[in-house]
């Protein structure tokens, strides 16, 4: 025995004499139907739709009232509720606009620029009426289908 490190080392000296063999014999696999060669069984399908989809979720109408909450507590990202593209919409535009409008309102009132409030009611001017027609007009084309 050889010592590497001062750590005794138990690996056998020599190899055996035969290598392991597969306790698996061959062409136990059973063909399971759906063609193939027999060697692996072939994986379920869950039939309808097209191979590999994810399932549809179903598309319900959305309340106006959480709408107009969610646009009232988290502005552009409130709008996400109605639908992603309104959400991603707002969040590019509306806080730009909202800014400059904001900007405009305090140099012109001669305000202190320190408040914040004033970006907060005008962004609220903007995001609760989207979200109250966006609901709306969600809700009537879920109507129509």
């Amino acid at each position: 025995m050889s010592e590497r490190f001062g750590i005794p080392d138990h690996s056998p000296q020599h190899a055996p004499d035969h290598s392991l063999q597969n306790p698996t014999a061959q062409g136990s696999w059973h063909n399971t139907g759906d063609g193939g060669d027999g060697a692996w069984p072939t994986a379920p399908t869950y039939g309808g739709g097209v191979h590999g989809a994810m399932p549809s979720i179903p598309d319900t109408p959305h309340s106006t009232t959480m709408a107009v909450v969610l646009a009232m507590l988290f502005g552009p990202l409130g709008l996400f509720y109605i639908g992603f593209l309104h959400g991603l919409i707002a969040l590019f535009t509306v806080i730009p606009v909202v800014r400059s409008i904001a900007l405009t309102i305090v140099a012109t009132r001669g305000v202190d620029s320190s408040r914040v409030w004033i970006a907060l009611v005008v962004m609220w001017c903007i995001t609760v009426p989207w979200a109250v027609a966006g609901v709306r007009w969600r809700n009537r084309r879920f109507n129509r289908a």
